[in-house]
């Protein structure tokens, strides 16, 4: 058998770029093939790599691991191609508000969170900005000109002979087989393809089980004469100098429209918030906008294919490429060569674990499709999954959400890696055994956004903050026993009930609750029939309730309620 490669590697954006390095500093023959499409979401990127971000002022997520392997790489590029892209400005965070401030010295209680900032190095000109309240610095970060790093190493990689531009369509050419994959419009035999396509993977026949959420970002070229500033600010927006009194600035996020047409409402979106604190006249002189490949978990996705382990994909990187590429770049590179393991939080296989079972409910099915082809009545979905998949539709990056019944932790791992590092979790559970179990879960997957209760469900209202009311974007129940653990300690109707009817007042609009009723063990049956008593007297105005049986006709058997919250009261 003849292969002209080791490894292919389709899309040349910041992900297959990063990998593409990698693979050929371990020593392998590769091919990149792109597209060369003037505008996507790489070429667009502001290539900001930021310690702090967002309004609750989290550390950006795995950065201590990311930032020294993305400093060695572009350092090592650079070297290399002998082009400069890598800098390191400063970056200085406002803070406008009260509130803003008193998080900001809540946080600086955290040594993690002290470690990464410091005192400005000076107050911003009172000539060119507003007034705000207060500020910091942060110690590291820094700004990758994403366009001249992608051309310098496309001409390294061409003047190798490891480059192509050529289109393909996926599904018609692209044909794997037990040794090699073959791209028959290039007559091209390789060991291993991986597919790093950004929005373009979307539609990736082969990988359809991976559903991205994408967004659309708009940021502008400015030209603001006299303002000779160096630091990249932060307040809502960020704003980065380019020099000559040339600055970009942005971005903004649109899930709904999907293009790469810069729009009006997006320049004066970032112009208004840019308003708020410089005093300067400025003019725009560039306007680009491109869609982001993101997870629908908000995370990286990649590994091989479950079935045709010669093919992987790299992909989700969202607007953090810059940072994360060279990091999990690497460890695909080393996956595909070594067999080192994959990060579960990025793992391909345990990321689609959950949109395939998406896709069939978004397709009106109750049951997979694939069945049919092997003679045999496809298997209904377990409840457990259909109310982790009506979760997940729902709950987002930094949500607030409550699993109400911890259990051996299977939901509090979910809803802990759906909300991210800057969202919040609360699990409750009445018996020490599950919370250690939990504990003991999370600690393995590396999570670290999870408030332990050791109390009944029915308590919840209580003992959690007062301000949440109506800010929790989702609450689980998983009725009956703990699995494993002692079957006579079980969930009681009145209790379970309580709970109930307690956690709905704390839903936000669009939230919504699940419980998981199981009637196999003593006053199962009748913990089920309360809930649905008390669901029933729930105002139709207010929540849109659903029940999906296990046995559909029938009143036995386990249940699962959907509680929607439509309005406040």
């Amino acid at each position: 058998m003849t292969v002209d490669y080791d490894f292919v590697v389709v899309g040349q954006g910041l992900a297959g770029t990063a990998l593409a390095w990698w693979l050929r500093w371990i020593g392998h023959r590769i091919l990149v093939i792109d597209r060369e499409e003037p505008v996507t979401s790489s070429r667009v990127a502001a290539g900001l790599m930021t310690p702090i971000t967002g309004q609750k002022l989290i550390p950006s997520w795995r950065f201590d691991e990311c930032w020294p392997v993305a400093v060695s790489f572009y350092h090592r590029v650079e070297q290399e191609s002998g082009a400069t892209f890598l800098q390191r400005p400063a970056m200085l965070r406002l803070l406008s508000t009260q509130a803003e401030s008193e998080m900001f010295y809540r946080r600086a209680s955290d040594p993690q969170f002290r470690d990464k900032v410091q005192q400005p190095s000076s107050r911003l000109r009172p000539e060119w900005f507003y007034y705000y309240r207060d500020a910091f610095e942060m110690r590291e970060g820094g700004k990758l000109d994403v366009a001249r790093y992608l051309d310098a190493s496309r001409e390294i990689f061409r003047a190798a002979g490891a480059y192509r531009a050529h289109d393909f369509d996926v599904s018609r050419e692209t044909e794997p087989g037990p040794e090699y994959v073959e791209i028959r419009s290039l007559g091209v035999r390789t060991r291993g393809i991986v597919f790093c396509q950004g929005i373009a993977g979307t539609t990736n026949p082969w990988f359809e089980d991976v559903q991205f959420k994408p967004a659309k970002g708009e940021i502008l070229t400015l030209r603001i004469p006299g303002l000779t500033e160096q630091r990249v600010i932060h307040r809502g927006i960020w704003l980065a100098p380019l020099g000559d009194d040339l600055f970009q600035a942005g971005a903004t996020y649109d899930w709904k429209v999907l293009d790469n047409r810069p729009t009006d409402a997006g320049r004066e979106e970032i112009l208004s918030q840019l308003q708020k604190i410089l005093r300067l006249p400025m003019e725009v002189v560039g306007h680009h906008a491109a869609v982001r490949p993101i997870h629908r978990n908000q995370y990286p996705v990649l590994g091989r294919h479950p079935q045709q382990p010669r093919m992987a994909c790299f992909n989700g990187l969202g607007s953090k490429g810059a940072l994360h590429a060279p990091y999990f770049g690497r460890q695909l590179a080393e996956h595909l060569t070594g067999g080192a393991p994959i990060d579960r939080q990025v793992d391909l296989v345990l990321k689609t674990r959950w949109s395939s079972i998406a896709g069939h409910f978004a397709a009106g099915q109750n049951q997979p499709s694939s069945g049919a082809s092997s003679g045999k009545r496809p298997r209904a979905l377990p409840l457990t999954q259909r109310a982790q998949l009506a979760v997940s539709e729902v709950v987002g990056r930094g949500d607030i959400v409550i699993d109400a019944t911890a259990g051996n932790g299977h939901d509090t791992q979910f809803l802990a890696e759906l909300v991210g590092d800057d969202g919040q979790v609360h699990a409750f559970d009445i018996q020490e055994v599950a919370l250690e179990n939990t504990a003991r879960r999370l600690a393995e997957s590396g999570l670290a956004n999870v408030r332990l209760w050791h109390h009944d469900h029915a308590e919840l209202s209580d003992v959690l903050p007062s301000e949440l009311t109506g800010r929790v974007a989702a609450i689980m129940f998983n009725l009956g026993y703990l699995p494993g653990g002692d079957k006579s300690v079980i969930t009681r109707a009145e209790s379970s009930g309580e709970g109930v009817f307690k956690a709905a007042a704390l839903l936000k609009l669009g939230g919504i609750m699940t419980v998981l009723a199981y009637t196999g063990h003593d006053g199962g049956q009748s913990e089920a029939d309360r809930i649905a008593s008390i669901l029933a007297a729930f105002p139709a105005d207010e929540f849109e309730i659903k029940t999906v049986e296990s046995q559909p006709g029938r009143s036995v058997g386990p249940r699962l309620f959907h509680v929607k919250r439509l309005k406040a009261r």
